[in-house]
């Protein structure tokens, strides 16, 4: 059983900006995952190295896709790792004005090739739409490995269908919501035909304006 959360970090503050970021990590050990898609996390100076942070705590491996300059460093989507992974990048996705990015990982999982995405989506419905149809051609082109997409989407209902499928919907969960002070579900986790999807939860803690996602899934 592979576990997989998603969690917009709110740059490591709470719905009322108080810092959260070491009960964030004590919540990500509690959850025991195996991989952390990580959104609104910053590595510099001004706001902090949370994602060097996150993966210390966790003693994870880290990934990091820069996408906007702050300081001497960045603010941008992460991923933890149990494993130790490999072909990490960074790619760019259109955006009218705040840049937006994707982080593209694999680890090596029971044997297999596992392709990790972690992406965070314009709030702009016009930068969103293309970077909606970008991942999708990303997807289509993507090589036939198991993935797992993950991120906030900024959209109350995002597809992939056939390519990939949504956790929540599968378990017959998309109705709870993943920013709850506003209503509204965000985050996804999409998966391939690869897994089978055990479990969808949301931990149910106010470290920032989002819980975190989980994912239970199998290799079928």
């Amino acid at each position: 059983m592979l576990r997989a959360v998603s969690y917009n970090i709110h740059s490591g503050r709470d719905l009322w900006w108080r810092k959260r970021l070491h009960q964030m990590a004590d919540t990500l050990k509690e959850l025991n995952p195996d991989i952390v898609g990580l959104q609104e996390v910053h590595q510099n100076s001004k706001y902090g190295y949370q994602a060097s942070f996150l993966a210390e705590q966790l003693q994870y491996q880290l990934a990091f896709a820069p996408s906007i300059p702050i300081g001497n460093g960045h603010y941008g989507n992460a991923l933890l790792s149990k494993y130790p992974l490999k072909h990490a990048k960074t790619v760019t996705l259109p955006a009218k004005r705040e840049q937006r990015t994707l982080l593209q990982a694999a680890f090596d999982w029971n044997g297999k090739s596992v392709s990790v995405w972690v992406t965070h989506c314009s709030l702009n419905q016009v930068s969103r739409n293309a970077q909606l149809h970008f991942l999708a051609e990303q997807i289509a082109g993507a090589n036939k490995t198991p993935l797992l997409l993950m991120g906030d989407f900024n959209a109350a209902t995002v597809s992939f269908s056939p390519a990939l499928h949504d956790s929540a919907r599968i378990c017959n969960q998309e109705m709870k919501h993943t920013l709850p002070a506003f209503r509204r579900r965000l985050d996804y986790i999409f998966a391939s035909d690869h897994w089978t999807i055990q479990d969808y939860t949301l931990a149910q803690v106010n470290w920032s304006d989002h819980v975190p996602v989980i994912v239970d899934a199998c290799l079928k």
